[in-house]
């Protein structure tokens, strides 16, 4: 049972953190690390020992990378990565979903605006009752659109069940899409007023459709 306190903070939005941002900044970290690593090997390879000495000896990082870059010749160009632009673009992607569904929310602040514990909220992502998006770092971040002044959109956890496509990132693109069986209007709307079943079969049509 949630104490008087946190029943007292329910329905209050928590003050946005810098979760949404430090997301992104972690997934351009990790597409600049995999671009860039392969190329600190590529470097090492190519370098002379003194060259590699150079650099070790020096008093700091950037002062042995430019030691390692000095002493080695130009490299031949890597053979393009055909992946890699795809990888970029869906990062990219995920990045401007989540911007458009409002941002996203940690788990401990997604408890204190519903006034469950952060166990509970853990639960009900696993459940598939809550929508929760998987960052690169391993973090879950929840979509701020599915959350009301008053709890959770009402409805939101029946729509996800009608779902076959279980891809998180696949539910929120629908659930914020336009849709011609919606007059042109996201499931999001409609479950904001009240046409649970217009929104269901939009979830069900879409599973369908990959099925």
């Amino acid at each position: 049972m949630p104490t008087r306190e946190s029943r007292s903070r329910k329905g209050t939005a928590p003050q946005r953190s810098h979760a949404t941002a430090g997301a992104q900044h972690g997934a351009l970290t990790a597409a600049f690390l995999q671009r860039y690593t392969p190329l600190l090997q590529r470097l090492g390879e190519a370098a002379p020992a003194q060259a590699l000495l150079n650099a070790l000896a020096a008093r700091d990082d950037v002062g042995g990378l430019a030691e390692l870059l000095a002493g080695v010749a130009p490299l031949d160009p890597p053979r393009p990565d055909p992946l890699a632009a795809a990888y970029a673009r869906g990062v990219r992607a995920k990045e401007e979903l989540l911007e458009k569904a409002g941002g996203g929310y940690r788990a401990g602040e997604v408890a204190e605006l519903l006034g469950v514990t952060p166990q509970a909220i853990h639960a009900r992502r696993q459940r598939g009752t809550l929508l929760a998006v998987a960052q690169l770092n391993g973090e879950f971040l929840y979509p701020a659109c599915q959350f009301t002044g008053s709890g959770v959109v009402p409805g939101l956890d029946r729509f996800l069940k009608a779902f076959h496509v279980r891809s998180p990132w696949t539910q929120l693109a629908v659930l914020l899409s336009p849709s011609p069986q919606l007059d042109g209007k996201s499931p999001l709307e409609a479950l904001l007023s009240e046409d649970l079943e217009g929104a269901l079969a939009v979830a069900r049509t879409y599973g369908e459709h990959l099925g």
